[in-house]
């Protein structure tokens, strides 16, 4: 059992550590909360990672610090009526973290949280970090402290009453490209060496890039990302058409693997071999009710439930 700010929580425990590729290291519950973004920080150089959790009725958001064998190494109060969307780990020995679209600061040295002037929305890749101030899309360079790229942008309102502004970016896996979107059916993909631009007109959702870079995905069409010619599928896998705003198309990538899940929250998550054009692993999580969120560390593949487990699935033999 846990107990945080007098509330026990009853915690189970599922290991094995005989787990191949695909199969499950261990399940722990933590508990519920009243954050559906289910965030979780995370890096593929480390096997640590992070997630949030809000105890009660918005009594407290409570940092969690796992190793990657899905042990607590630490809990750290970061303070009550706080909601954190997405979180996302820098090359300084601090995380950002977005706040109801405010991104704060926090430092594993300090344990504090500071205002990150007035950012909106954030992705990181390796040493970069991007995000957005409201007026700029800025991509910097925490490991070396550096400025990489800087562009002014205003975001277009939207008509559809699902989302209020088309406000969206994203690194490529080896951080050589980024992509934007602040406008109806245009997305830019900037080359971070050459500022060169490209502009890709596409109505659909749910970008993302290959694991060499090469190649752009967005509403199930398929781009050269050097100079924005539509091509035939890349992939070893289809990617579904008409998928909406909010369905479900989540692209995570850990050199030569790719964890896709398609359609609703729920739907299985797929670990193909990019390389060798192969599916791997089909992970159907006992713990996800409707919605869930994953990302690779180092060796494994995290998810954040919306049951409100925390599980971890081996990923290092194929490395």
């Amino acid at each position: 059992k846990e107990v945080l700010d007098g509330h026990c929580e009853v915690l189970f425990v599922y290991q094995n550590s005989n787990a191949v590729c695909g199969e499950t290291l261990i399940h722990r519950y933590i508990g519920k909360d009243n954050n559906g973004f289910m965030p979780i920080a995370a890096s593929i150089t480390r096997d640590d990672f992070f997630i949030t959790r809000i105890v009660g009725d918005f009594e407290d958001e409570v940092l969690y610090h796992f190793d990657g064998k899905g042990e607590v190494i630490e809990t750290v109060s970061l303070g009550k009526k706080r909601m954190t969307y997405e979180q996302v780990l820098c090359a300084n020995g601090t995380m950002l973290l977005n706040n109801s679209y405010l991104i704060e600061q926090y430092s594993f040295d300090t344990k504090e949280i500071k205002p990150f002037a007035n950012k909106k929305n954030s992705d990181s890749c390796g040493d970069l970090t991007l995000w957005y101030t409201g007026e700029e899309i800025i991509v910097y360079d925490f490991g070396s402290n550096k400025e990489i790229w800087r562009e002014s942008v205003k975001c277009k309102k939207s008509k559809d009453p699902a989302f209020s502004y088309y406000c969206c970016g994203i690194l490529s896996p080896k951080q050589t490209k980024a992509m934007y979107q602040v406008n109806e059916n245009e997305y830019v993909i900037v080359d971070l060496q050459s500022a060169a631009k490209v502009v890709i007109t596409n109505d659909g959702w749910h970008p993302f890039f290959s694991p060499d870079d090469k190649y752009f995905s967005v509403g199930g069409k398929f781009y050269m990302s050097q100079t924005g010619e539509e091509i035939a599928n890349p992939f070893p896998f289809e990617i579904q058409r008409g998928l909406g705003y909010s369905d479900t198309c989540e692209v995570k990538t850990n050199g030569n693997l790719i964890a896709i899940q398609q359609g609703t929250g729920h739907s299985p998550i797929e670990i193909w071999d990019y390389d060798n054009r192969k599916i791997l692993a089909s992970i159907d999580d006992w713990f996800v009710v409707r919605n869930t969120n994953f990302a690779f560390t180092k060796d494994s593949l995290i998810l954040h439930t919306d049951y409100g487990a925390v599980s971890i699935y081996n990923c290092k033999k194929v490395m």
